[in-house]
């Protein structure tokens, strides 16, 4: 659903001292110059003002950096998302995440861990400015989907989106990342909740977006080079079960689109989430 370069990007700087622009450059793997940027639009309020340096944990030599960068425009152009470091006051989510959408590769998102980013200069005083506009994210959301579902074949008239200005942008692969280093902190390792039944917490929340499977984590540890959940699982029925991380990873739905965290999930009980799987369950046990 989004180009997402994160495991190529090497370093770069985003600037936000002039009031409505967005300008800097990146260096990614795969690539011989920097990319340039010239957005429209503000950071969070948590770095609004201020500039911001970036260091990633990609690779110069890393072998499928050409391939996947390939078509990534040099000047990046058009608006931005959500940008913010993460911290306080956070008006979206806690960590580094940077968005922006762009008028020859589409929707772009970098998401990072907190030791990767450096605030230079003092942003604005977080009083003296409103949050982002979620109306006006919406809206730039709504169109990059309408550009998917015009790619996709979507009769206009049948897809619920604003606006449909330019061809619908190259599709990529990885998708988001699912896992961060503070979900991984937060999640009880496995059978921790076992006695709980219905009243496990689910703290992590997973969907495909071009379909109805959804996947809630309440439990989950390193097994190998792999993450193994457990949780509720909704598919073509709902069912409580493992899953992994790479399993997740490889996943897509009807249009293609791969799996995406729910960046707004907040921890909710199994019960209110299926409250038909437990009601009529005396002794509730979630697992058998």
């Amino acid at each position: 659903m989004a180009w997402r370069p994160t495991q190529y990007l090497l370093e770069g700087e985003l600037d936000n001292t002039i009031p409505g622009k967005v300008t800097g450059w990146m260096r990614f793997a795969g690539m011989n110059d920097n990319v340039t940027f010239d957005l429209k639009g503000d950071f969070h309020r948590d770095i609004r003002g201020a500039k911001i340096h970036l260091v990633g944990d990609g690779r110069p030599d890393h072998p499928d950096a050409a391939g996947y960068m390939e078509g990534f425009a040099q000047h990046q152009t058009g608006k931005v998302g959500d940008m913010t470091a993460g911290l306080p006051p956070r008006d979206y989510v806690s960590y580094p995440y940077f968005e922006w959408y762009g008028d020859d590769n589409g929707r772009v998102v970098i998401e990072l861990e907190a030791g990767q980013v450096t605030v230079v200069g003092e942003p604005m005083p977080a009083a003296e400015s409103y949050p982002i506009s979620r109306q006006g994210q919406h809206r730039n959301m709504a169109e990059f989907l309408g550009q998917v579902a015009k790619e996709a074949g979507v009769p206009a008239n049948m897809a619920i989106c604003v606006g449909m200005p330019k061809p619908a942008p190259k599709a990529k692969a990885p998708g988001m990342m699912l896992l961060t280093q503070e979900i991984r902190k937060r999640l009880p390792p496995l059978r921790a909740q076992d006695s709980l039944g219905g009243k496990a917490v689910a703290h992590v929340k997973f969907f495909t977006p071009d379909s109805n499977w959804t996947w809630w984590a309440t439990e989950g540890q390193a097994e190998g080079d792999d993450f193994t959940f457990f949780g509720l699982v909704e598919g073509f029925e709902k069912e409580l079960g493992y899953f992994s991380l790479a399993e997740l990873k490889s996943a897509r739905g009807p249009m293609g689109l791969p799996v995406e965290r729910d960046l707004h999930w907040k921890p909710k009980t199994l019960k209110e989430i299926a409250p038909e799987l437990f009601e009529d369950i005396p002794n509730e046990e979630a697992k058998p």
